[in-house]
């Protein structure tokens, strides 16, 4: 199965110098938890998630006045249309990203790829075997171990 079978499309966008504020309602209104950033010449700068936001927020920033070139994640880990899901796991694994633009060879912006769409697609398919999203997800996971343990910890209390 290839990445254009389950990505989303069109993509969700901003501008690099767009306040907080706008991305999270565009996030908020469409259901997405990523936008892609997308620089003068409609390429791709950054990415910014709905934790990118939610961190410089609770840093007691206002989001009025914090652009999303402050917060969003750079360099971008991207995929191909036609490359098979399985390839777009292993990136998202290796990177300990959930979520993957799809590009094009000439850099157009066509999609996101995620997690969810492998568990949702990828599965049900059988296009990804279960012990590949098993490998993926704990990759994902160690990510934020810091947050895990502090889980862990807070129930072991109670």
């Amino acid at each position: 199965m290839q990445v254009h079978e389950i990505m989303t499309e069109p993509p969700q966008t901003c501008p690099p110098t767009m306040h907080l504020a706008d991305p999270s309602r565009r996030m908020r209104d469409s259901g997405c938890g990523s936008l892609v950033v997308l620089g003068a010449r409609g390429r791709i700068v950054g990415i910014v998630t709905d934790r990118d936001i939610a961190l410089a927020l609770g840093l007691h920033r206002d989001a009025e006045r914090l652009t999303v070139d402050r917060v969003m994640s750079h360099p971008v880990h991207m995929c191909r249309p036609v490359d098979d899901v399985t390839v777009a796991l292993g990136r998202m694994a290796s990177a300990r990203v959930r979520r993957l633009p799809v590009v094009t060879a000439d850099g157009d912006v066509k999609g996101v790829i995620s997690i969810d769409d492998i568990v949702l697609w990828g599965l049900q398919s059988s296009a990804v075997s279960m012990h590949a999203l098993i490998a993926a997800l704990r990759s994902l996971c160690a990510a934020s171990g810091f947050a895990a343990r502090e889980y862990a910890e807070g129930n072991r209390q109670s």
